[in-house]
This record gives C-alpha cells, sequence and structure tokens, in this order.
C-alpha cells in the first residue's frame, strides 16, 4: 500500500483520535504545525488569519451564480470538511509527495471528503457582490481556473512555506486574491433564511490585497520535507559506512594479531 493511500485511509481516525484522547495539547500541536514545511501531497487545515475561520466545503451547491459546489468558511477545528490536498497547478508537471512547497509556486487545494478542486471565475459571490469562491472538478480533475499562486507575507530570504508562514492565495487567471470580509461575511437569517450554511462566513475574492486575504495552516497531516528525508538518508549512509569501516579496522586489528602470534611462534622455533 502506497503512502499516499495510507495517508488518505487514516487521516480520520487519527484526528479523531488527538481531539478525543486529548494527549496533546494546542500549545504543541501548534508549535509542531509552526515548526514543519508545507510540502506536497499534504493535507491541511487553513485558516484566516483575521477571522480565524477555516477554509471549508461539503456537498451541496449554490443555488446562484456558478451554481457550483460550496465554498465557505467554519469556526469549528475538528470538522473534516475543513481538509484540503495541497498539490501542484493544473497543467504543471506533478510535484511529488514530500516536495517542499515554496513561495510564488502555483498549486490546487483538492477538498478531501468530495474531490472537488477550490476554484473561482467571473461570478458574483452570494453576500458581497465579490468574486465568488467555489468547488469543481471530479477526482482532483478541474482545469485551468483551479489555479492559485501562492504568496508570501513578510518572509524574506526564505523560499519554503512553514506552518507558522502567513499566505496569500492568487487566482491565477483572474488575479484576484482569495479573502473574507471581515464585517459583510456571515451568513445568518437576513442574507441566507433558514438555510444550512448561516453562521459560516463567505469566502470571495478581491482585488484589494490586504490582511483580509491571510492564511495559515494551521493542522492536518504533513508529509516530512525531502530535506529531512535526504538528510536520515545521507545520516544513515555515514553511520553505515563508520560501521563498515569499524568492522574493517577490528578485521584488519585481528589479522596483524594473528600474524604477531605467527612471528612470535617462529622466533621460539628457531
Amino acid at each position: 500500500m502506497s503512502q499516499t493511500k495510507i495517508l488518505k485511509y487514516f487521516i480520520f481516525p487519527i484526528i479523531f483520535l488527538l481531539n478525543e484522547t486529548k494527549q496533546i495539547s494546542q500549545e504543541e500541536i501548534t508549535e509542531t504545525i509552526n515548526s514543519k514545511t508545507i510540502t506536497c501531497g499534504s493535507t491541511l487545515r487553513i485558516q484566516n488569519t483575521i477571522t480565524k475561520y477555516y477554509l471549508s466545503s461539503f456537498g451541496m451547491n449554490w443555488s446562484t451564480g456558478s451554481k457550483l459546489q460550496i465554498i465557505t468558511a467554519i469556526q469549528e477545528d475538528d470538522d473534516t470538511n475543513s481538509l484540503f490536498l495541497i498539490k501542484e497547478g493544473d497543467g504543471i508537471f506533478p510535484c511529488k509527495n514530500g516536495e517542499n512547497i515554496l513561495c510564488d509556486s502555483i498549486i490546487r487545494l483538492e477538498h478531501l471528503s468530495t474531490g472537488k478542486n477550490l476554484h473561482s471565475h467571473d461570478f458574483p459571490s452570494f453576500i458581497t457582490g465579490k468574486q465568488e469562491a467555489c468547488a469543481f472538478g471530479e477526482n482532483g480533475i478541474g482545469d485551468v481556473n483551479d489555479n492559485f499562486k501562492i504568496i508570501c507575507y513578510k518572509q524574506k530570504g526564505e523560499k519554503r512555506i512553514f506552518g507558522k508562514s502567513e499566505f496569500f492565495l492568487q487566482h491565477v487567471p483572474t488575479g484576484k486574491y482569495l479573502f473574507i470580509d471581515y464585517k459583510k461575511s456571515m451568513f445568518n437569517d437576513f442574507n441566507c433564511r433558514g438555510c444550512p450554511i448561516r453562521g459560516q462566513r463567505e469566502v470571495s475574492l478581491t482585488s484589494d490585497k490586504d490582511k483580509q486575504c491571510l492564511w495559515k495552516v494551521v493542522g492536518g497531516i504533513i508529509f516530512e520535507s525531502d530535506d529531512i528525508s535526504q538528510k536520515n538518508e545521507d545520516s544513515n549512509f555515514d553511520n553505515q559506512n563508520s560501521k563498515d569501516n569499524n568492522q574493517g579496522n577490528e578485521k584488519d586489528n585481528s589479522k596483524d594479531k594473528k600474524n604477531e602470534s605467527f612471528e612470535g611462534r617462529r622466533k621460539n622455533d628457531l
């Protein structure tokens, strides 16, 4: 069974186990996530830094606009509907699991539960009238409108993206930024009477690049970076070489002792 399949089969039990046993504090989880390099094939929970709501989707479509699958933001931090798989952009050579995601990479975010990609196009959003965010595709296959550029915020001299990194998600075809309007985005009985997404926030896209457009990774299951794997392999190789050298030296010492013993017996015989 491949590592990717193992990830998909066991992600839900692992998350529930952490929530139920509470053997790991939230501070420890946050510290661990912050230090992790974000890698291709990882499953991420992504949070808007201003509202503290999580990017989410589920199997229901907009009744207006594109009529594609709904993308919203939710407050619950343990809902599996807020898990997205990060991968290469549409039309880009596939990245491998564990390959570092770098600043300015073109990526797609595939909703884990439904297999549809975060998507946008020129339809107005439900509440704010900004550019609609939705989910599109089948089994992770969509089109170029799924492509987003991940732009790092205030990160100098480091191209890798970490859990602690804040970033913008710029829609490549339209140039607009994924965001949540802090004041106007809440679904309620005034704008969505009786609808199942009351209490959630609208996620849409804007041409204004401000702090409402900032996101960060706050959870998920992250493949170990190739950098760490390579270091471990190099370390194992060096340890094996050292072991082989030590064994070789022991054999040489043993051979020298045998030679010394033989020379001693020859002298006594003489």
